[in-house]
């Protein structure tokens, strides 16, 4: 299922939106390869043709029945849902939000939102009012798919007051529940169980089908725009890095990062669906629960930032000669450099620390192809993809020397939706983007990330790499979690703080004893934390970001 698109304009594909990526760059990628010419709807198509009895999607639900669906069902009920939308007056362009927890009809409605010709964006279940109007006012949603409720949060309130101030939300779904109560606006999902079918056209695969919105870790989130060649790319190279059969044949993949963040899409859903695995979806994350779902269901393969990695590691997975999983993907956050390693002998799994963002999915990744000492970096930049490493005057920086990190390539997003200025801020000339990250690149061309270019500490005229720090805080045998941050200091510009989380039972580290282990650790003296801040945890995002400005608004 393709459509070629060779010499039709891009911007008749992108309703008016802006993007620096060219006609040029465009038929460039579709001629290279890299842009496939191909819909997301059309790799579960394709994989429900193939494998109409696999198992593609397991449920299980905090205090529910396990539930699964076939890929002939998941195909069916995806072409259902794209009935749905329509029949609520979704088009060709329109936004769907889905802000639910990972239940298997989330990643049905997904399909059915592509199959529509429409734009999925996800909320996050657990995120509060004001980030949910900032997602669905600047994607102007026309509907919004909820719980009733989830955990303490009354999600039917919440989209009455949202639709009060947002005039493009004119429908409101209500998966799971009764229905007592509703009102105009509102239905259940249920409730449109007879929608007469409807067919459409084969989705264009250079129109905008994704909107992600960035975490939220630095501020109001943005509309990043991906398209589905963006998106095919990004899984695609991913799959073939590491080798289709590393991630179980076939995979069999825990979604416990949350489905409306885009690793929990990009991931969970198109990747699993691109390799016709099975897709467990936990809608919350606990380690014990977590991990007995990963022996019930024979679980191969995960994704997930290095927080759901650590907590493996503290349960009776750890040291298990039957543990299932074959591959881990780390990312999303600074990977302390030891912990692959620790965690690959432990669980006999091969892990790949990897790099990306929204605005590109995964763009780097070690791989089983390279030397174990590829497992010490964020690994290698994936074929038809580019980094540079520049310093302040723009120019690149030799192997090893830490700079501002610039990216380009085929699963690089057009922009931002709806923010020409954020888009023309984020692209240099060339298409390069600004990643934002500080990184190294060694002879190998190996990726290392060395903190947010907002992270650096610059004590005294000195940048401190502050993965570094928290690599080696990491190994601490007491600590549990750990960041640094800098602080203010009128002398040296900023010092060093090193915030803890250490094991129950446990003494508070000082920075005495800080200072004793990491010097015996081989750390430089001039990286020495100068304050030590112990909390009993770290605010976090659902998808297992650290939020530093919060930990800078708690110094301070």
């Amino acid at each position: 299922m393709t459509t070629s698109q060779s010499g039709t304009p891009l911007a008749e594909f992108l309703d008016g939106q802006h993007t620096p990526v060219t006609d040029d760059d465009a038929e460039a990628w579709r001629a290279a390869g890299w842009w496939e010419e191909r819909s997301i709807r059309s790799l579960l198509t394709e994989a429900a043709q193939a494998h109409p009895d696999r198992a593609a999607l397991v449920g299980h639900r905090t205090g529910g029945d396990r539930v699964s669906r076939t890929y002939a069902e998941f195909d069916a009920n995806a072409h259902h849902a794209a009935s749905v939308f329509a029949s609520l007056g979704v088009a060709q362009g329109d936004a769907v939000v889905l802000m639910l927890p990972n239940w298997v009809e989330y990643p049905e409605m997904v399909f059915g939102i592509n199959e529509l010709g429409a734009v999925y964006a996800g909320i996050p279940v657990a995120y509060g009012e004001r980030q949910a109007a900032a997602i669905l006012r600047r994607s102007k949603a026309k509907v919004l798919v909820i719980p009733r409720r989830w955990r303490s949060t009354e999600h039917l309130e919440l989209s009455r007051r949202l639709r009060a101030e947002i005039p493009t939300l004119e429908h409101v779904v209500v998966l799971d529940d009764d229905g007592s109560d509703l009102r105009d606006g509102e239905s259940l999902w249920s409730s449109h169980a007879g929608v007469p079918t409807r067919t459409f056209p084969e989705p264009v695969p250079s129109r905008v089908c994704y909107l992600g919105f960035t975490s939220g870790t630095t501020g109001e989130p943005k509309g990043a725009m991906h398209s589905h060649n963006t998106l095919v790319y990004a899984v695609r190279r991913q799959a073939e890095h590491i080798g289709p059969k590393v991630y179980g044949d076939p995979m069999v993949h825990l979604v416990a990062s949350p489905v409306g963040h885009h690793t929990g899409f990009a991931w969970g859903i198109v990747m699993t669906v691109l390799l016709a695995g099975t897709a467990v979806h936990v809608d919350r994350w606990d380690p014990v629960w977590g991990v007995r779902v990963i022996r019930e269901e024979g679980v191969t393969a995960f994704f997930g930032a290095p927080t759901f990695l650590q907590d493996m590691m503290r349960t009776d997975l750890a040291g298990d000669p039957d543990c299932p999983l074959t591959c881990l993907v780390i990312a999303g956050s600074p990977v302390p450099r030891n912990l692959p390693a620790q965690a690959q002998e432990a669980l006999g799994a091969y892990i790949a620390p990897a790099w990306g963002l929204t605005e590109c999915s995964i763009m780097s990744s070690c791989t089983p192809d390279e030397p174990a000492a590829i497992q010490r970096t964020d690994g290698a930049i994936f074929p038809g993809s580019e980094v540079r490493v520049v310093g302040a005057d723009g120019r690149d920086v030799p192997p090893g020397e830490v700079g501002d990190l610039l990216m380009r390539g085929p699963g690089v997003v057009y922009g931002y939706y709806d923010r020409p200025d954020a888009t023309d801020d984020a692209y240099l000339p060339g298409l390069w983007f600004k990643t934002g990250d500080r990184a190294s690149l060694d002879e190998h061309g190996w990726l290392s990330l060395r903190g947010r270019t907002k992270d650096i500490i610059i004590r005294g005229g000195e940048n401190i790499p502050v993965t570094d720090v928290e690599s080696v805080l990491f190994d601490h045998p007491d600590v549990v979690n750990a960041a640094v941050v800098g602080i203010p200091d009128e002398r040296l510009g900023e010092r060093i703080c090193a915030v803890l989380v250490t094991r129950a039972g446990t003494p508070e580290l000082t920075v005495a004893d800080l200072a004793d282990y990491l010097l015996a650790q081989g750390l430089s003296k001039h990286y020495l934390p100068e304050r030590v801040v112990n909390a009993p945890e770290l605010p976090m995002t659902p998808s297992g970001k650290i939020q530093k400005f919060k930990l800078r608004e708690m110094i301070a």
